[in-house]
């Protein structure tokens, strides 16, 4: 018998700390994070982890994803466990940016680590209250990542195209410099108790229309064969990763969604992981289902029971969205997927399929010779 819980993980969420130096509107750990997280770390979690990562497959290293709070703040414990667990870990950063420092970044590039900067475009300040790029010694820094990513989150004061646009002004500049684009990602708001009214009322139908005309403007430019110009990056970028997520799902699969757990993995393949040892169903929580050095059964129920995926199912099953969101957040309840939840998804990805289901009709209607 082994030490540690047995499992079989490509991702811990290490988790530092629940400490910020902004407070952002949108933030769901406000209502979930009720008490703070340890912050002397354990060295039995350097054991845990290589053990973790033994279980993989050759050649293949653990995903360390270091979080907060803001992850930035706990610099010491970053630089501390990077070092020691490099040799079998691969690890990244999600931060807004604004603690960041010349030394951070080179060691971020020293350990070729990817930093996603958390950050909406132009109207970041309704949102986040601190706009990182607007600082331009910050903005310098944060260009000069070898490794950069951007995410936003999509809300009433954050629209597709705006933060697309702002997205690529950004990359541009980046371009100049490291002769290649950033990453990008764009999620979508949801309540986990105490949102901003204000942020949730969302324009359905202006989502709608931005997503028909992205879905439409990738198809010409990606499946038909037209240049890729630089200019067009994080429009093509983000409906290659929509695009994706179709394939999965009807090409690799069978066009159905059979879990009964949140698609996310968080708790399963996923683990969330305090400096202490500690065991949570999400890293945007302080609700502990478990420690390194518990027995995998016990720990399991413990996930499956925090877990409301299978509840859901009754009704995801039935929307065309499932192909995209997997049955969503196990964190939102059934009042607020009511509420807007499921309708800012549905306004999302209901476009962008559409889109591909008529070049799909199209297709074969030329296969065909219709």
């Amino acid at each position: 018998m082994g030490k540690f819980l047995k499992r079989t993980v490509h991702t811990v969420f290490l988790m530092l700390g629940n400490s910020c130096n902004m407070n952002c509107r949108y933030c769901l750990q406000h209502p979930l994070v009720t008490a703070q997280l340890p912050s002397k770390i354990n060295p039995e979690i350097y054991d845990f982890l290589k053990d973790c990562a033994k279980e993989l497959t050759e050649g293949q290293k653990l995903h360390i994803q270091f979080y907060g709070g803001e992850p930035l703040l706990y610099f010491d414990a970053i630089r501390e466990i990077t070092e020691r667990t490099h040799a079998y870990c691969w690890h990244s950063v999600i931060t807004n940016g604004k603690a960041v420092t010349k030394e951070m970044v080179a060691f971020f590039n020293a350990y070729k680590m990817p930093v996603t900067i958390s950050w909406d475009g132009r109207n970041v300040m309704e949102t986040r209250g601190y706009d990182v790029f607007a600082d331009k010694e910050k903005r310098k820094l944060l260009l000069g990542i070898e490794k950069l990513g951007l995410s936003a989150v999509l809300s009433s004061k954050a629209y597709p195209l705006d933060i697309l646009e702002d997205f690529q002004a950004i990359s541009d500049d980046y371009y100049k410099i490291h002769g290649y684009q950033v990453g990008i990602n764009i999620d979508e708001i949801f309540n986990t108790g105490d949102l901003p009214e204000e942020l949730l009322a969302v324009d359905y139908p202006r989502v709608e229309s931005e997503m028909l005309g992205l879905g439409k403007f990738y198809l010409e430019k990606r499946l038909n064969g037209s240049r890729t110009e630089l200019k067009d990056y994080t429009k093509l970028s983000y409906v290659d990763r929509l695009f994706g997520m179709l394939k999965r799902f009807y090409a690799d699969g069978d066009g159905r969604f059979h879990k009964h757990y949140c698609s996310c993995g968080n708790g399963y393949d996923v683990l969330n992981l305090d400096l202490e040892g500690n065991l949570y169903p999400c890293h945007n929580t302080s609700s502990k289902i478990g420690t390194i050095t518990d027995d995998y059964f016990t720990y399991l129920n413990k996930v499956l029971c925090s877990d409301n995926t299978k509840v859901n199912m009754s009704v995801c099953s039935d929307c065309p969205a499932i192909a995209f969101c997997r049955g969503g957040c196990k964190l939102v309840n059934a009042e607020a997927r009511r509420e807007g939840y499921c309708r800012l998804k549905q306004a999302v990805f209901l476009p962008v399929l559409s889109v591909f289901e008529e070049y799909g009709r199209r297709m074969a209607g030329d296969v065909n010779g219709g």
